[in-house]
């Protein structure tokens, strides 16, 4: 998470962690980042999340410049080691995110730790760093269950069979007929058929 350590006159600094998408610097209240008394503005510059999930300082028109490094900037983005000056107020920008990193927009400003004495100047930040590792889940499609098509197919299956059994038994039984009368009444069954219409 990024972070900007305001050293206050007397000494004593009060670290912030940018955790959100724009800080708001000066001394009046109101500010996300409150400066003591001095040389700066009542709003003096704000902070607004870049591309590379570092931060990039605007000055509002102060009446003493905000400087990056020594150097009076309108806008510049922030590296980490780098100090910044609002007014006669110094400042020290720490970073330690990846180049991708993302923060939520609805968190605030939090000071959490304040000391007694001023903090040394970061080292300067390692000539690349490690790409982030994205882990993608894998979604695995399933063909879906066929075991209620099984069901009704096997069903109208049983029907069919049924049918047709029947029709074949009904075969057999009309040429068991046929072929017994020839055999015990030595005659073809059209006729007998024809004789027991007749009758």
């Amino acid at each position: 998470m990024p972070k900007i350590t305001i050293i206050h006159p007397d000494g004593n600094t009060a670290k912030y962690g940018l955790n959100g998408p724009t800080f708001t610097i000066g001394r009046a209240e109101g500010n996300d980042i409150m400066l003591p008394d001095g040389a700066a503005s009542s709003h003096h510059a704000v902070l607004n999340m870049n591309e590379t999930g570092d931060f990039t300082v605007t000055d509002l028109e102060s009446t003493n410049k905000t400087t990056v490094n020594g150097r009076a900037v309108q806008t510049s983005p922030l590296q980490h080691g780098d100090k910044l000056v609002f007014g006669d107020i110094e400042a020290f920008y720490e970073s330690d995110i990846p180049a991708s990193g993302r923060y939520p927009d609805d968190q605030r400003t939090q000071i959490y730790e304040g000391t007694g004495s001023p903090p040394q100047t970061p080292a300067a930040a390692p000539a690349s760093r490690p790409a982030p590792v994205t882990v993608v889940p894998q979604v695995i499609h399933r063909p879906a269950s066929t075991t209620a098509r099984r069901s009704t197919h096997s069903s109208d299956g049983g029907c069919f069979t049924l049918i047709v059994l029947g029709l074949v038994i009904q075969m057999a039984f009309f040429v068991g007929v046929v072929i017994r009368h020839r055999q015990e009444k030595s005659q073809w069954f059209w006729d007998y058929l024809q004789q027991y219409l007749n009758s």
